[in-house]
């Protein structure tokens, strides 16, 4: 942490310096030699040696560098030579390389495909990486035939894995689950996961999706299909008791009169 911390530092005033005078692109190119030279770990062990004298080093590392890297860069290189920062050259490059890609709205996309590509394709490739990352994109090519087909596209963090090995991986993923397959690219990182990852490569036919059997309706058996049928409805509510008929209503009334003219005549005697 505190190298990545320490190169990032290297490398921001080296930027800045660079912004100054106009010169990053030729700071890229040297810091990639540099990089190049002190990733040797011969050299680093001779430079990294407690016993050589740092003019001996400082000999070394011009008879190196001079008249292949701006004044300026040879200087940082003696400077790292002389703290001991010898191995912070690669991490300095890498810095130095990401402010450059910001600098110039640029970025690296990685493609990785079963064959080789015709210009057409991609052409495609770009816009379709261009529009999803809203950048310049400079495209490095390989070629991986255990992929199967479809591509593997790979830009900064985002994976996009639109291949038929990565289709076969998840099927026989959902096979040994079971269930439901509720999604065509699942686990793919990135954009456009549902026809390839939006690369502009066609990825094989569309994977078989897994759904649960149908549910029985059971209104086909004269029960209800739905809660809402399942539901009383308005007027048609159970009733716990017969309603009485016409003639048992009128025995019922006829018996009240008949009561109510006893009461009556024995009033009278």
């Amino acid at each position: 942490m505190l190298k990545g911390a320490t190169a990032r530092r290297y490398a921001e005033a080296v930027f800045e310096l660079g912004a100054e005078q106009n010169t990053v692109d030729r700071w890229l190119q040297d810091l990639r030699l540099i990089a190049d030279y002190f990733s040797d770990h011969r050299l680093i062990f001779l430079l990294s040696e407690p016993n050589i004298q740092f003019p001996k080093k400082e000999l070394m590392v011009k008879d190196l560098l001079n008249g292949k890297v701006q004044a300026e860069a040879l200087n940082l290189a003696l400077l790292l030579v002389e703290r001991g920062l010898v191995e912070l050259a690669p991490r300095i490059r890498d810095e130095f390389a990401r402010m450059y890609d910001d600098y110039h709205h640029q970025i690296h996309a990685n493609l990785t495909t079963a064959m080789p590509i015709d210009e057409v394709t991609r052409a495609g490739v770009v816009a379709d990486l261009q529009r999803l990352t809203g950048k310049k994109v400079l495209l490095d090519e390989q070629v991986d035939s255990s992929i199967l087909g479809g591509a593997i596209a790979r830009v900064g963090d985002t994976l996009i894995d639109g291949s038929v090995r990565r289709r076969l991986q998840l099927l026989k993923q959902q096979l040994q689950r079971g269930g439901m397959f509720t999604s065509q690219m699942d686990g793919v990182t990135g954009a456009a996961a549902s026809n390839g990852a939006g690369t502009g490569v066609s990825t094989a036919e569309t994977p078989l999706v897994v759904t649960p059997p149908e549910q029985p309706d059971d209104s086909a058996n004269g029960g209800p299909a739905t809660a809402t049928e399942m539901a009383p409805r308005r007027g048609q509510s159970p009733h716990m008791a017969p309603r009485p008929s016409g003639n048992q209503s009128n025995q019922s009334s006829n018996s009240s009169k008949n009561r109510n003219n006893s009461r009556k005549r024995g009033r009278r005697r």
